[in-house]
């Protein structure tokens, strides 16, 4: 009888060994990010030995406004698209919970005012979101009419006030409670670290969001509804917004026509800062909002201690802006967000 041939079982593919060269290379963006935030915290430290509590103090209640606005904006940014109304979305808000406030008194006031404010940030959210599906126009466009409406909204309720500052009355942080009040901001983003983490990582939303900034076609195709999906990443942002302009008054007990200036592109390097690619899809991570906002308040604040000109500071902002983007944001259709 014929001999049985004796075959071998397939080996087993070997694991492909991950080297130090490509790990480097697979997260050379995250570990940038990293490595600047650990630079301006010794360049913080090293700089601040003379008033370093109240420096530090000052630090946190700054990196809180951007780090809670920052952590909506994922949402956004991880599609692909931006919001250049943030800034002008900020003010208003602010100056609606002033005049709420300053109409019914103390906190009752300011409670009722960030409802107001909450309700209205949704609705913008939901109007931006799904705006631009619609009338197929980018989203840099519908936002860009929100910030020229909201811009005049701004202009039209401190005019109407005839003041060219409104205070908050009743509601004020004591310099001894400076301290507890930094311990409570801590709170606050860690609380929302935590809700914008869940819902980005184990959650449709964050999924979705990822998907349509990767390839929305796809996502489209795969029955992913472009619109509700849209809309709920920009009701995000608008909560956070909401949150961040109530951090941002807590802080200051002002607002006026420049309230929230420049907010938009504040979040914008704070995310690229933390490693966030603007094309957005499944790189995008929830912890570019936090090392961004902490690196990009721990540089200005570095360099205002070393007595550095403000123009020199906004120059220097613009440079390392300008290197990061052209580092992390390669691509064949464009730089920009969608």
């Amino acid at each position: 009888m014929p001999e049985k041939v004796k075959t071998k079982a397939p080996e087993k593919e070997e694991k492909e060994k991950v080297t130090p060269a490509a790990f480097l290379k697979n997260h050379a963006t995250e570990l940038t990010s990293y490595l600047g935030l650990v630079l301006v915290i010794i360049l913080f430290f090293a700089t601040n030995t003379n008033r370093l509590m109240y420096n530090l103090s000052s630090v946190i209640q700054s990196a809180a406004v951007y780090s809670v606005i920052a952590l909506g904006a994922v949402f956004v940014y991880s599609m692909g698209f931006m919001d250049i109304s943030i800034g002008q979305q900020v003010g208003v808000y602010v100056i609606l919970m002033i005049l709420c406030n300053n109409a019914i008194g103390g906190w009752p006031g300011l409670i009722v005012g960030m409802i107001a404010v909450l309700a209205l940030a949704l609705a913008c959210g939901a109007l931006n979101g799904s705006l631009g599906v619609i009338l197929g126009l980018p989203s840099v466009v519908t936002s860009l009419f929100l910030m020229f409406f909201f811009t005049g909204v701004q202009m039209l309720l401190i005019e109407g006030t005839g003041e060219n500052t409104i205070y908050l009355q009743d509601v004020t942080v004591r310099p001894e409670d400076r301290d507890m009040y930094s311990v409570m901001l801590v709170a606050i983003i860690i609380v929302v670290a935590l809700v914008a983490t869940y819902f980005f990582k184990y959650t449709k939303l964050g999924k979705y969001t990822r998907a349509i900034g990767a390839n929305e076609t796809t996502a489209r195709q795969s029955g992913v509804n472009s619109i509700k999906w849209r809309m709920a990443g920009y009701m995000a942002l608008g909560v956070c917004v909401a949150l961040g302009s109530f951090v941002l008054l807590t802080r200051t007990g002002t607002a006026g026509k420049g309230t929230g200036s420049g907010y938009h592109m504040d979040i914008m390097i704070c995310l690229i800062l933390g490693g966030m690619p603007l094309k957005g899809g499944m790189k995008s991570k929830i912890s570019a909002a936090l090392v961004g906002s902490f690196t990009y308040t721990l540089l200005s604040s570095v360099l205002t201690t070393m007595h550095v000109d403000l123009n020199m500071i906004n120059f220097v902002k613009a440079i390392i802006f300008l290197v990061i983007v052209l580092m992390t944001c390669r691509k064949k259709d464009g730089v920009l967000p969608r």
